[in-house]
C-alpha cells in the first residue's frame, strides 16, 4: 500500500514553528486531514495544524513529550467531528538528519494511537517524527488491528520546488549518470519515484509519456480513450501502419514505456478521464499533465488538481486555419499549475461556451444547420512544434520537481511558432485569480465537493 501526505507550505510553516517553539524540548502538534483512497493506496490531505498548548503536556523535556489525556481527548473530539484522520508530529530537537522513531516513541504510539481508534472512526491514523529543522521526517501508519505500516511520502505541493520530507536512498542507475550532474543524486531519485499522469496520448502526449520514460520516471498513469487513426501517424512517433484501428493510443505509449524501462510500472486506462474508474488512478499521482484536445476534460482535471493538491501541468498547441486556407492563429502554452495558484479557468484556459458545446451529443453538433456544426473539425497539428512544447514542458516540470530552477507561479509561457509577437516568440503571461472562483476556493477539499464536470457527450 501506498500512503502519501499531502500538505500546502502554510502547513508545513506552521507545523514547523509550533514544533520548534519549545527546542530544546521535543513538542507535538497534530495534522487533521481528509482521507481521499486511490488505486493502490490512500492519500491523506492536510486540513488543519493544531498545536498543543505549554500547559496541556503530561511531561516535556528534551528527550520527552506526552500530551495530557484532556488534550488528546480534545483533539480526538474535533477530528470525529470533521470526519479527519489524525496526525501526531513530534521533534526530535537534537536530530540533524538520519530521523527515525526510538523505541520509546514506538511504545508511546501504540498506546495514543489505540486510544485514537477507539475515538476516531478512521481506518488510519499517522505518527510523524520530524527531525531539528523541520525539513526530513519518518511516518508511520497505524491501522485499526495495531499493525504499523510506513507511509510512502510527505510532501509539500506549492512551494517554489517540490518538497519531499521522506528521503530516499537509492543511488541514480548508471544510464541517468551524466542527467543526475544536473539534477543531483537526490533530484534524479525524485524522478523515478514521482508519479506522472499523462491524460491524452495523441501528438503532445505521446511526446511527454516518451520524454519521461527518457528522464528517468518508473510510474506513470495513462488516460486516452481512442484507438490510433491514421492521420496521429505522423504526431506519434512509436505508431506504424500495422497499429492503425487496432491499438489504443495508450497501449502504443505503454509498450513503449516498457520496452525502454523494464522496471518501469504503468497503469494504462483507455477510457474518458471523466470516468470514475479513473478518478483512483489520478488520485494517486504526484502530478497531472493535460495533453488533452477537448474543453471538457481540461476542466474536469482542473477541479480534481485543485481539490486534491496535485501539481497539473497544461500544455498545449493550436493552429487555427480561416476560410481562405491560410493560417490566422497560432500559439503554443505551457501553463503550470501549483495546488493555490490561478487555475486554468482564471487563466482564461477554459472556455465556458466551448464546454457547454462539449455536452451537446455529437450527432446533434454535426447536424445539419446547427450552429455547432463544425467545432469537431481536426485542427493543423505538426510534430516539430508538438516537440518543442513538450520539451519546454519537460524542463519546466523537471524544474519544479528537483529544484534546478525555480517557477514563478504567477505566470504561464506563451510561444509562437511562425511569427512574433509583440516583438517576442516567446511570452510570461501574468495569471490573476478570478474574483469568485469556484475551483480556486476549493483546494484541498478532497472528496467534500463534488466534481461537477461530467463526461463529455458521445
Amino acid at each position: 500500500m501506498n500512503y502519501v501526505l499531502r500538505m500546502r507550505i502554510g502547513h508545513h510553516r506552521r507545523l514547523a514553528a509550533l514544533l520548534r517553539a519549545a527546542m530544546p524540548a521535543e513538542s507535538v502538534a497534530f495534522l487533521l486531514c481528509r482521507r481521499a483512497p486511490s488505486a493502490h493506496g490512500v492519500v491523506f490531505l492536510v486540513d488543519d495544524v493544531v498545536g498543543v498548548e505549554p500547559g496541556a503536556y503530561a511531561a516535556q523535556a528534551h528527550d520527552i513529550a506526552s500530551v495530557a489525556p484532556l488534550a488528546m481527548a480534545r483533539i480526538a473530539q474535533q477530528a470525529r467531528t470533521g470526519n479527519k484522520v489524525i496526525v501526531m508530529a513530534h521533534l526530535h530537537p537534537m536530530t540533524a538528519d538520519g530521523i527515525e522513531f526510538s523505541p520509546a516513541d514506538h511504545l508511546g504510539n501504540r498506546r495514543s494511537f489505540d486510544f485514537f481508534h477507539r475515538r476516531v472512526d478512521q481506518p488510519e491514523h499517522i505518527a510523524l517524527v520530524w527531525n531539528a529543522t523541520v525539513d526530513e521526517c519518518a511516518g508511520l501508519v497505524y491501522l485499526k488491528d495495531g499493525r504499523a505500516e510506513a507511509l510512502t511520502s510527505a510532501v509539500v505541493v506549492d512551494d517554489d520546488r517540490w518538497r519531499e520530507f521522506i528521503p530516499g536512498c537509492l543511488a541514480p542507475k548508471e544510464q541517468f549518470v551524466r542527467q543526475a550532474m544536473l539534477l543531483g543524486s537526490a533530484g534524479q531519485q525524485m524522478v523515478g519515484a514521482t508519479k506522472f499522469a499523462v491524460i491524452g496520448l495523441g501528438g503532445t502526449g505521446s511526446l511527454t509519456s516518451a520524454a519521461l520514460v527518457h528522464h528517468g520516471a518508473r510510474r506513470l498513469v495513462l488516460v486516452d480513450d481512442e484507438l490510433l487513426d491514421e492521420s496521429n501517424l505522423p504526431r506519434i512517433p512509436a505508431s506504424t501502419p500495422d497499429d492503425v484501428k487496432v491499438r489504443s493510443k495508450v497501449d502504443i505509449a505503454r509498450s513503449y514505456a516498457l520496452e525502454h524501462a523494464h522496471d518501469i510500472e504503468v497503469d494504462a486506462l483507455m477510457q474518458h478521464v471523466e470516468h470514475e474508474s479513473v478518478l483512483p488512478f489520478l488520485v494517486g499521482s504526484d502530478v497531472i499533465v493535460v495533453c488533452t484536445d477537448n474543453t471538457t476534460s481540461r476542466a474536469y482535471l482542473n477541479q480534481l488538481a485543485q481539490q486534491y493538491l496535485i501539481p497539473l501541468l497544461d500544455l498545449g498547441v493550436q493552429f487555427s486555419v480561416g476560410d481562405a486556407g491560410a493560417v490566422v492563429n497560432e500559439i503554443g502554452r505551457i501553463n503550470f499549475v501549483r495546488p493555490g495558484t490561478p487555475c486554468l479557468w482564471c487563466s482564461g484556459h477554459i472556455s465556458s461556451e466551448r464546454l457547454a458545446a462539449e455536452s451537446v451529443p455529437r450527432a446533434e453538433r454535426d447536424r445539419e444547420g446547427s450552429y455547432l456544426r463544425g467545432i469537431d473539425d481536426p485542427q493543423p497539428s505538426m510534430l516539430a512544434f508538438n516537440m518543442e512544447v513538450v520539451g519546454r514542458g519537460m524542463q519546466v516540470l523537471l524544474g519544479f520537481l528537483t529544484g534546478l530552477f525555480k517557477q514563478a507561479p504567477d505566470a504561464y509561457e506563451q510561444r509562437t511558432f511562425l511569427k512574433p509577437r509583440a516583438g517576442a516568440m516567446v511570452r510570461q503571461i501574468s495569471k490573476v485569480h478570478r474574483t469568485g472562483c469556484p475551483i480556486c476556493s476549493a483546494v484541498g477539499c478532497g472528496a467534500d465537493r463534488e466534481m461537477t464536470v461530467r463526461q463529455r457527450a458521445a
